[in-house]
């Protein structure tokens, strides 16, 4: 399942960057070719910058957020 831009997210405990373990964040970044998702570049909840994490390492929450919320 592909999650879209600006959708919250939670950084699994097994995440291979596993500093933001546990954290959530939200969707800034997309990584994809030839409708393959790669992984997802993330604004983690109380940060500046985004960090790249792949496709197995996140999951949705179910919130939606709106690119003016970032822009």
């Amino acid at each position: 399942m592909k999650i879209d831009f600006y959708q919250e997210v939670e950084i699994k405990a097994d995440a291979k960057n596993s500093k933001y373990a546990n954290c959530k964040g939200v969707v800034l970044g997309i990584s994809e070719e030839e409708n393959t998702v790669f992984g997802y570049s993330v604004v983690i909840h109380g940060k500046e910058n985004t960090v790249y994490f792949d496709k197995d390492d996140v999951s949705p929450t179910g919130i939606t957020f709106s690119r003016e919320d970032f822009y």
